[in-house]
């Protein structure tokens, strides 16, 4: 499993999936008005994958107006379009193949494309998390999730069982004749629907990963003691998964103005502790001219300071800081993003928080300094499973809402340090490109020789009035 979070070029990203779509595309969308992204659909209906729309007519009928997206082409090749009409179908998502799941702030829209600020969050090879997803999209469109207790899903599982054990004997003579019977079964359901299509075409690996979340589907029987259980799981999980995808982008944009800093201080730290120390001695010679300058030299002498204990600090990062090609900065990204799901303190039970926080620690502290053989042996450490989901010991509605608050309370939080670290000039440098880089360099450098050619200068002349 893996999230990734996408502010940039959306529809970029759900054209690109749409197109990688095998089996079946469920989207539940508020507004819908954007030509391209239908003909990525209504293309990939055309190829035999089925895609089912729900959307919302509200009273301006923003869906629906004349010269609007032709949804009965869809619908003529195969696809189904339904709508909700007697209230505000106000999601945004989509479930792709029964297993990826995409949902944000986006509406399908050509002015969420070209005008609006979003956000996307983009988790695949989570069937478990699509299940829910699929399970609202049901309850939206009206059709029922069928229940364990049907007896054509009793028969369905059993014959996948079957299947599973000819798979794993590698015996497939047999195969064919359980599949045309499974195909015989009274179950439109298109997680089955997919399963069938890998076994035909022999994508063994891949069905075998539907068939299990098939019967996980369908084989867990929960008692929900509250209706907004399953709802306040939901939401949860997204909060969750949005913030696993903002730490990552709060990480990556730390480690590169940490790269910045420390780039910065060995092109430019000695010059500039340089300038700061001739500024102290200036103002420490004006000193006692007046409190204006007493209190000029206090702040020049704490400047100097802290430019000496930055550039101190620089240098000791510098020396623990690996040195990465693309490549390899791609693969620590990787390593960052599983590590951090295991054990980010705010997906765990609260008995394992303090050894949560800590290993997490470690894990970040591995990706700011770039050590993929220390991210690799943390995350072995990690994959045995040592902390638990806080979600999956909590039953009670009013802790659920608890812990929702406090999770959405930690989104807005980190999204509001996110947007400030991203508007910041360190970070437009640190992202700039070398030419740019190099100009900011020269600039700065001129400047800060010229400031110290200046202070030089004073400064002789403050010390020869002092010896006459």
């Amino acid at each position: 499993m893996q999230t990734e979070a996408f502010f940039t070029d959306i529809r970029a990203v759900l054209l690109r999936e749409i197109g990688l779509a095998k089996h079946s595309i469920h989207v539940a969308v508020a507004w819908f008005t954007d030509h391209t992204l239908f003909a990525a659909l209504l293309a990939r209906q055309r190829a035999g994958v089925p895609v089912v729309l729900c959307l919302t007519r509200d009273e301006k009928a923003i869906n629906f107006q004349p010269g609007g997206l032709p949804f009965a082409e869809l619908e003529a090749s195969g696809g189904r379009v339904f709508v909700v009409e007697d209230r505000l179908m106000h999601h945004k998502f989509c479930i792709l193949d029964g297993r990826d799941v995409l949902t944000g702030s986006y509406n399908w829209t050509n002015k969420a494309a070209h005008r609006n600020e979003e956000n996307l969050v983009f988790t695949t090879g989570d069937p478990e998390l699509a299940r829910h997803f699929l399970r609202e999209f049901a309850r939206l469109t009206g059709q029922p999730d069928a229940p364990a207790a049907d007896p054509a899903v009793q028969r369905v599982l059993k014959r996948l069982a079957v299947i599973q054990s000819l798979l794993t004997l590698h015996e497939t003579e047999d195969l064919p004749k359980h599949l045309d019977r499974l195909e015989a079964e009274p179950l439109a359901d298109p997680r089955l629907t997919a399963v069938l299509a890998a076994l035909r075409t022999h994508r063994y690996a891949e069905a075998t990963d539907l068939l299990q979340a098939f019967v996980a589907a369908h084989a867990q029987v929960r008692v929900w003691e509250d209706p907004h259980l399953a709802a306040l799981h939901l939401e949860i999980r997204l909060l969750e998964a949005e913030l696993l995808a903002l730490e990552a982008e709060r990480a990556e944009a730390t480690r590169l103005l940490t790269a910045f800093e420390l780039w910065h201080q060995r092109e430019l730290g000695e010059l500039l502790q340089e300038v700061l120390a001739l500024r102290r001695d200036v103002a420490s010679h004006q000193r006692h001219t007046s409190a204006y300058a007493e209190s000029e030299y206090q702040r020049a002498d704490q400047r100097y300071q802290q430019q000496a204990h930055d550039r101190e600090q620089a240098q000791a990062v510098a020396a623990h800081t690996f040195a990465l090609d693309a490549d390899g900065r791609a693969l620590l990204k990787k390593l960052y993003r599983e590590a951090a799901q295991l054990c980010h303190p705010d997906r765990v039970a609260d008995t394992q928080k303090a050894a949560a926080t800590e290993a997490f620690q470690q894990v970040l502290s591995a990706y700011q300094r770039q050590d993929v053989a220390g991210l690799q042996a943390q995350l072995l450490y990690l994959r045995r499973g040592l902390f638990t989901t806080a979600t999956t010991t909590l039953s009670s509605v009013e802790v659920l809402r608890a812990r929702r608050d406090t999770l959405a309370s930690k989104h807005a939080a980190l999204l509001h340090e996110l947007t400030s670290l991203r508007a910041s000039e360190a970070f437009a440098l640190a992202q700039a490109d070398e030419a740019d880089q190099q100009t900011y360099l020269l600039a700065n450098r001129n400047a800060l020789l010229a400031e110290r050619d200046r202070l030089r200068v004073q400064l002789e002349q403050l010390t020869s009035v002092v010896t006459r």
